[in-house]
């Protein structure tokens, strides 16, 4: 079964290329930018344009044989209009942006670290308009995108951008209706340095990849 996978970058879409290999999928690949920096630049200036390119690359996927479409980046996510893409050209759709509609009930207080400001804000804004009352902590930081697109070793990275200093900051906030209950990686390019990240900080990590995987599962059985 062939699977498009959609991202950012051709970095990111290299990583959902690999989650979709490891569950068994045959994939199109189909960067939509070659620089984080070219990807945000076309998300916040150019809303038409990016709908019609993604729009003729999953119909030429679909064309190749792709029965589903994996978008392995969550700002492209936030400034696309898939669910109308999902319905005009019949292929099933699979973006983090459902995993943070559906968090974990016990939640009441998070952190959404995000690639850049529209990330981020449209992460909030589904968390808020999904679960009301789990307060947020909002940021989008393009440097982290940046240096793991460079490949530099997820410990320097998490060192010399001070996120352990970032990370000692939410473990530092004392009022109890605002201590931080999970950090959100509202980024498919952080799982890079969740492993590191985690290693400097006793606050759980959220990572949307296993969730996107079984909803694509179960998107491809229901069309059966």
């Amino acid at each position: 079964m062939m699977i498009a996978v959609v991202a950012g970058t051709p970095v990111d879409t290299k990583m959902g290329v690999a989650i979709m290999e490891k569950e068994g999928y045959e994939t199109l690949s189909y960067p939509m930018a070659k620089t984080p920096e070219d990807q945000t630049q076309l998300q916040y200036f150019s809303q038409e344009d990016l709908d019609r390119a993604f729009q003729d690359r999953i119909s030429q996927a679909k064309e190749k044989g792709a029965q589903g479409v994996y978008i392995n980046c969550n700002s492209l996510s936030a400034s696309l209009h898939y669910q109308e893409a999902e319905e005009k050209i019949g292929l099933p759709i699979i973006t983090p942006l459902e995993t943070y509609r559906n968090l974990p009930k016990d939640l009441t207080s998070v952190v959404v670290l995000a690639a850049n400001g529209v990330s981020a804000y449209s992460v909030d804004e589904i968390i808020r308009e999904s679960q009301p009352d789990i307060k947020t902590v909002c940021m989008g930081n393009l440097s982290i995108v940046e240096s793991i697109e460079k490949e530099k070793d997820s410990s320097d990275i998490v060192r010399d951008l001070n996120l352990k200093g970032l990370l000692s900051y939410f473990e530092g906030i004392q009022d109890p209706d605002y201590r931080v209950d999970a950090i959100i990686l509202a980024c498919t390019h952080f799982p890079y340095i969740k492993e590191a990240l985690q290693k400097e900080t006793t606050i759980p990590i959220i990572d949307p990849k296993d969730d996107m995987v079984n909803r694509l599962k179960q998107a491809l059985k229901a069309r059966k």
